[in-house]
Protein backbone atom coordinates (compact mmCIF):
# COMPACT_ATOMS: atom_id res chain seq x y z
CA UNK A 1 0.00 0.00 0.00
CA UNK A 2 1.61 2.96 -1.24
CA UNK A 3 1.76 5.84 1.53
CA UNK A 4 0.38 9.24 1.27
CA UNK A 5 0.62 12.88 3.19
CA UNK A 6 -2.82 12.03 5.13
CA UNK A 7 -0.63 8.73 6.36
CA UNK A 8 2.25 11.27 8.01
CA UNK A 9 0.25 14.51 9.05
CA UNK A 10 -0.40 14.99 12.42
CA UNK A 11 1.64 14.55 15.36
CA UNK A 12 4.14 11.94 16.28
CA UNK A 13 5.20 10.51 20.03
CA UNK A 14 8.83 9.01 19.67
CA UNK A 15 9.16 5.36 21.11
CA UNK A 16 12.52 4.34 20.31
CA UNK A 17 15.46 4.93 18.06
CA UNK A 18 18.31 2.21 17.67
CA UNK A 19 20.69 1.25 14.97
CA UNK A 20 20.52 -2.74 13.70
CA UNK A 21 23.93 -4.65 14.31
CA UNK A 22 25.18 -7.06 11.96
CA UNK A 23 24.21 -9.43 13.94
CA UNK A 24 20.67 -8.67 14.56
CA UNK A 25 20.97 -7.13 17.71
CA UNK A 26 20.06 -3.40 18.41
CA UNK A 27 21.80 -0.70 20.11
CA UNK A 28 19.51 2.27 21.69
CA UNK A 29 20.58 5.38 19.78
CA UNK A 30 19.28 7.63 22.97
CA UNK A 31 19.43 5.14 25.69
CA UNK A 32 16.54 3.41 27.04
CA UNK A 33 13.00 5.24 27.22
CA UNK A 34 13.72 7.87 24.59
CA UNK A 35 11.81 11.34 24.72
CA UNK A 36 10.76 13.33 21.34
CA UNK A 37 7.82 14.57 19.20
CA UNK A 38 7.88 14.85 15.29
CA UNK A 39 5.41 17.17 13.77
CA UNK A 40 4.06 17.03 10.02
CA UNK A 41 1.66 19.67 8.62
CA UNK A 42 -0.14 19.71 6.07
CA UNK A 43 1.53 22.56 4.32
CA UNK A 44 4.89 20.55 3.92
CA UNK A 45 6.12 21.69 7.27
CA UNK A 46 7.89 19.69 9.93
CA UNK A 47 9.85 19.62 12.80
CA UNK A 48 11.51 17.07 15.16
CA UNK A 49 12.76 17.49 18.55
CA UNK A 50 14.38 14.29 20.80
CA UNK A 51 16.73 13.70 24.03
CA UNK A 52 17.67 10.57 26.16
CA UNK A 53 15.21 10.24 28.96
CA UNK A 54 17.83 9.18 30.94
CA UNK A 55 20.03 12.72 30.80
CA UNK A 56 20.28 14.73 34.06
CA UNK A 57 19.12 18.39 33.04
CA UNK A 58 21.05 21.26 35.26
CA UNK A 59 17.93 23.00 36.72
CA UNK A 60 20.46 25.82 38.72
CA UNK A 61 22.73 29.01 37.95
CA UNK A 62 25.45 27.02 39.15
CA UNK A 63 25.40 24.59 36.91
CA UNK A 64 29.30 23.93 34.44
CA UNK A 65 30.04 23.97 30.85
CA UNK A 66 30.35 20.11 31.22
CA UNK A 67 26.41 19.68 32.82
CA UNK A 68 25.63 22.07 30.06
CA UNK A 69 27.52 20.16 27.63
CA UNK A 70 26.05 16.71 28.66
CA UNK A 71 22.62 18.35 28.61
CA UNK A 72 22.71 18.43 24.98
CA UNK A 73 24.59 15.53 24.17
CA UNK A 74 21.56 13.23 23.28
CA UNK A 75 19.32 16.55 21.99
CA UNK A 76 18.37 16.91 18.29
CA UNK A 77 15.91 19.66 17.52
CA UNK A 78 15.38 20.63 13.86
CA UNK A 79 13.01 21.90 11.32
CA UNK A 80 11.93 22.73 7.89
CA UNK A 81 10.21 21.01 5.09
CA UNK A 82 8.69 17.62 4.29
CA UNK A 83 8.22 16.12 0.98
CA UNK A 84 7.00 12.51 0.21
CA UNK A 85 8.32 10.36 -2.68
CA UNK A 86 6.73 6.77 -2.63
CA UNK A 87 7.45 5.50 0.82
CA UNK A 88 10.47 7.93 1.30
CA UNK A 89 9.98 10.83 3.18
CA UNK A 90 12.72 13.76 2.95
CA UNK A 91 13.46 16.72 5.66
CA UNK A 92 14.26 19.55 4.31
CA UNK A 93 16.17 21.33 6.95
CA UNK A 94 15.94 24.75 7.35
CA UNK A 95 16.59 25.28 11.23
CA UNK A 96 18.80 23.13 13.51
CA UNK A 97 20.37 23.30 16.95
CA UNK A 98 23.37 21.66 14.84
CA UNK A 99 24.28 23.97 12.41
CA UNK A 100 26.08 21.49 9.97
CA UNK A 101 22.41 20.17 9.66
CA UNK A 102 21.27 23.16 8.02
CA UNK A 103 20.72 23.41 4.51
CA UNK A 104 20.72 19.39 4.07
CA UNK A 105 18.59 16.80 3.43
CA UNK A 106 17.33 13.78 5.61
CA UNK A 107 15.66 11.29 3.72
CA UNK A 108 13.84 8.22 5.50
CA UNK A 109 11.76 5.42 4.08
CA UNK A 110 8.36 5.09 5.86
CA UNK A 111 6.66 1.80 7.12
CA UNK A 112 3.40 2.35 9.21
CA UNK A 113 2.65 -0.99 12.26
CA UNK A 114 -0.68 0.26 13.25
CA UNK A 115 -1.02 3.21 14.89
CA UNK A 116 3.24 3.27 14.72
CA UNK A 117 5.23 4.96 11.51
CA UNK A 118 8.77 3.31 11.56
CA UNK A 119 11.41 5.78 9.94
CA UNK A 120 14.66 4.58 8.88
CA UNK A 121 17.52 6.80 7.98
CA UNK A 122 18.91 6.39 5.00
CA UNK A 123 22.75 7.37 3.99
CA UNK A 124 23.66 8.58 0.59
CA UNK A 125 24.10 5.68 -0.88
CA UNK A 126 20.89 4.39 0.30
CA UNK A 127 22.07 2.35 3.33
CA UNK A 128 19.87 2.19 6.10
CA UNK A 129 21.08 4.02 9.01
CA UNK A 130 19.04 4.52 12.74
CA UNK A 131 15.46 3.19 13.12
CA UNK A 132 13.26 5.87 14.64
CA UNK A 133 9.51 4.50 16.22
CA UNK A 134 7.00 7.10 16.55
CA UNK A 135 2.93 6.48 17.40
CA UNK A 136 0.78 8.64 16.46
CA UNK A 137 -0.57 10.82 18.94
CA UNK A 138 -4.47 11.07 19.98
CA UNK A 139 -5.96 14.07 17.88
CA UNK A 140 -7.73 16.47 20.00
CA UNK A 141 -10.71 16.50 17.83
CA UNK A 142 -10.07 19.97 16.11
Amino acid sequence: MAITPDDIIGTWHLVDTYTENADGSRTPNQGPSPKGILIYTADGSMAAITRSAVRDFPSTPEANDADRARMFDTYLSYAGRWSLDGDTVTHHTEHALDENWVGTDRKRTIDHQGDRMVLKGLAGDGVSMATIVWECAPSDGS
